[in-house]
């Protein structure tokens, strides 16, 4: 019986020396659209559709518009101060994209800190590293990354890390996002991210309270207590079109938020205060304008460029 046991007990111990089963490699990702690069925890996102534009605008316009608003008052916060242009790296890809995605955390000026920019369309394939970056590491499903070389020293809002998904999607991202981006890319982000509505040459999702720093001090409170913001722009042959919806706490609340709205309005439009219409429905505040191009440009400006002067923006 002794005997017995010894041998059960070697046996055991045998086993237990053998080769250790290796658990599986994590899944790959799966990226389908570059919306799905952007992280929750970013305030504000921005979407444009260039393919759009470039039917609306013409290819020149549309190409001008690419290098000359997003590439100096997007992409130039994140160069480095003693340099004037944006990477051109970033610009050849946003000339080549045909949706463009922005989320950042802004600043208490509002502008951009920690971002991610995404874009999808159809890009030349990477073959090498792209300049001031490392070499390559494949997370698998096409899914690729390059960091930026160390001896480099970029602000906060710059570039850190670049993603490829194949030959559709490039992401530019700063380095306080790489774990929130990570964190999405494993299924693991959390609650939704704020999201830009799929629909019009322009649109915007952000949370309201930043709004309100640009805001009159009658507007600022009311704004800074609502949920969430949504804006979108459409292009017509002369026209353009905005709508804004903000939802808000309560009925009272949006209707308090609709009668301030309406004195800003008119403050901001001046006569043509009549193409507007702003009303209050439940919890929601809704607004409509359509208007030419030029005189849509500054109210537009106002809410999609922080950097605008509180004289240009006093609503």
């Amino acid at each position: 019986m002794l005997r017995r046991e010894l041998l059960l007990g070697l046996a055991t111990l045998a086993g237990g020396c053998g080769p250790r089963r290796l658990s599986p490699p994590p899944a790959a990702p799966r990226v389908v659209s570059a919306a799905e690069l952007i992280p929750p925890d970013l305030d504000v996102i921005v979407r444009m559709d260039l393919a759009r534009m470039k039917t609306a605008l013409g290819g020149l316009t549309a190409q001008a518009l690419s290098r000359e608003v997003l590439s100096r008052e997007v992409l130039s916060r994140a160069a480095p101060k003693d340099s004037e242009d944006a990477d051109p790296f970033v610009v050849d890809s946003l000339l080549a994209a045909d949706v463009v995605y922005l989320g950042y955390r802004p600043s208490p000026l509002l502008l951009p800190l920690d971002r991610v920019l995404a874009l999808q369309g159809h890009f030349p394939p990477l073959t090498k590293a792209p300049p001031g970056f490392s070499g390559l590491v494949d997370l698998g499903a096409d899914v690729r990354y390059w960091d930026r070389r160390p001896e480099t020293e970029p602000q906060r809002s710059a570039t850190f890390r670049i993603y490829a998904v194949g030959e559709r999607v490039r992401a530019f991202v700063s380095e306080a996002e790489l774990d929130a981006v990570e964190r999405s890319l494993s299924g693991l982000a959390g609650p939704p991210p704020l999201a830009a509505p799929e629909e019009g040459a322009l649109s915007l999702a952000a949370r309201p309270r930043l709004l309100g720093k640009l805001a009159g001090s009658t507007l600022r409170q009311l704004l800074e207590d609502s949920k969430t913001l949504e804006l979108v722009v459409d292009l017509e042959a002369d026209t353009a079109s905005l709508r804004v919806a903000l939802v808000t706490g309560s009925p009272e609340q949006a209707s308090a938020l609709a009668s301030a709205g309406q004195r800003a309005l008119e403050r901001a439009l001046g006569e043509r205060a009549g193409h507007a219409e702003l009303r209050a429905v439940a919890e929601r505040v809704l607004l409509s304008i359509k208007l030419s191009r030029q005189e849509l440009a500054p109210l537009v400006a106002c809410l999609g460029a922080p950097s605008a002067s509180a004289g240009e923006c006093s609503w």
